[in-house]
């Protein structure tokens, strides 16, 4: 039998992007909006607010009301392509699907944008039987090459009946019976229109609904050293004692964790302290797992932007809010499709001050990563 070479696999590459952005250029073509909204599978909130020994009364309503989705099982393909769905629903609003209880690496996946883009990610056997145009997933290695992208743009304005590519479209996922389990979630354009509507719409259609809520939990740290987060130079004067962008993420990911740092090193843990930074206490680090809009993000920033400004600098120096991804969405960024057994390519942290706001964006390698590890021949 070979042995894989273990020691001859580093762990995968990190890609780091960050910025920092006055309040002041706070419009919405901001590239931190921009970036909240290509970011549209949401499954997981995290924040952290210092002098919090419990969450505010108005960031638990968000987290917890109006924040239903749905889930559908085994819903075939065919049916986001009814002229009803198109009409009613697609057209009218944003529309978040995702399959989730699908792996990237075994499964076929699928996932329908905001935007009306329905990406799918086929093995090689189910892309024949489909016969639609498609391309190799440039973004798993695996061995054999089996994994194909198909995508349909179902608000491309030919994409109706009577139109050649529809009815292709249309027979192809009538004729192949491919079904998924979805998350939905709709958010329609008109606020008089109740969100609910996208699940009467299938139970009328007699598929199973279920409905879902966001979970909500919290924990309170009584004290902890704050990094500073290093707001530009020639506002602060701090460049010698604010944090580089990797210790100041590892930190807010160590609070979430509810990991306790200590002033020196030692034999378990090389994480430590920040050597600059301010002292805090009653650190609230908050999670909520669902299924969130890009919509409910921005409330978010809103409502935690607020919040600070009635805190004294001294005792809330900043609050963090780190957003995840499904872990094995088709699509992660709009821009850039996921890519499988890589790490931290589905997240982003923003961390808020009274000044400016910070974007940290997490992506993993920029080449697929060997799901089958090559063998020692040596060996």
């Amino acid at each position: 039998m070979h042995n894989p070479e273990v020691e001859k696999h580093p762990p995968p590459e990190c890609r780091l992007y960050h910025g920092c952005y006055h309040w002041e250029q706070a419009g919405k073509g901001a590239a931190w909006r921009r970036l909240v909204d290509q970011h549209p599978f949401n499954t997981k909130i995290s924040m952290l607010m210092p002098a919090s020994p419990s969450l505010p009364t108005a960031l638990r309503e968000l987290l917890t009301e109006d924040t239903q989705f749905y889930r559908i099982d085994k819903l075939p393909l065919h049916e986001l392509c009814a002229p009803a769905f198109l009409q009613a629903f697609l057209n009218k609003g944003q529309m978040f699907a995702l399959s989730y209880d699908t792996l990237l690496d075994t499964d076929n996946s699928a996932a329908l944008a905001p935007d009306g883009l329905l990406r799918l990610l086929l093995n090689k056997l189910t892309y024949q039987e489909l016969a639609l145009s498609g391309s190799l997933s440039p973004d798993i290695l695996r061995t054999p090459l089996e994994k194909f992208v198909v995508e349909v743009d179902l608000k491309d304005i030919d994409f109706h009946p009577g139109k050649r590519h529809y009815q292709q479209v249309r027979s192809a996922f009538t004729q192949l019976p491919l079904a998924f389990s979805f998350w939905f979630l709709w958010v329609p354009d008109d606020p008089d229109i109740c969100p609910s509507s996208i699940a009467k719409y299938f139970h009328d259609l007699g598929y199973s609904i279920n409905e879902c809520t966001a979970a909500l939990s919290q924990n309170v740290l009584e004290k902890a050293f704050m990094p500073f987060p290093g707001p530009p130079v020639e506002d602060a004067g701090l460049d010698d004692q604010a944090a580089e962008p990797e210790d100041l993420l590892e930190w807010i990911g160590c609070q979430t964790l509810g990991i306790r740092l200590s002033r020196e090193e030692s034999v378990l843990s090389g994480v430590v302290e920040p050597r600059h930074g301010t002292p805090i206490h009653n650190l609230c680090s908050v999670q909520s797992s669902g299924f969130f809009p890009p919509s409910l993000i921005h409330l978010l920033i809103e409502h935690l932007r607020s919040w600070l400004t009635q805190h004294d600098a001294t005792a809330v120096p900043w609050v963090s809010l780190t957003v995840y991804g499904h872990p094995d969405s088709v699509m992660s960024w709009r821009w850039e499709k996921q890519t499988c057994s890589s790490s931290w390519n589905n997240l982003y942290t923003l961390v808020i001050t009274r000044e400016h706001l910070l974007a940290y964006m997490l992506l993993g390698p920029g080449k697929p990563q060997r799901l089958i590890v090559k063998t020692n021949k040596n060996k």
